[in-house]
């Protein structure tokens, strides 16, 4: 009887242990690339204003 039960605490313990890690890395992956999201959006909509400003300006110096 101890047997069965060590056959599938092994078998179950792997598969949670598994199955543990997998999630672990996914909560990892989405929270980097969450942050990812978090660190590149200043950045890129300070790029975008700035564009943006310089093109106004060029319009504005044409029209003049």
């Amino acid at each position: 009887m101890e047997s069965i039960g060590y056959f599938f605490g092994r078998i179950f313990g792997g598969f949670i242990d598994r199955l543990s890690d997998q999630i672990k890395y996914k909560i990892t992956d989405i929270a980097e690339s969450k942050i990812r999201e978090t660190v590149d959006k200043p950045f890129n909509k300070s790029t975008t204003t700035s564009q943006q400003t310089t093109t106004d300006s060029q319009e504005r110096n044409t029209k003049l």
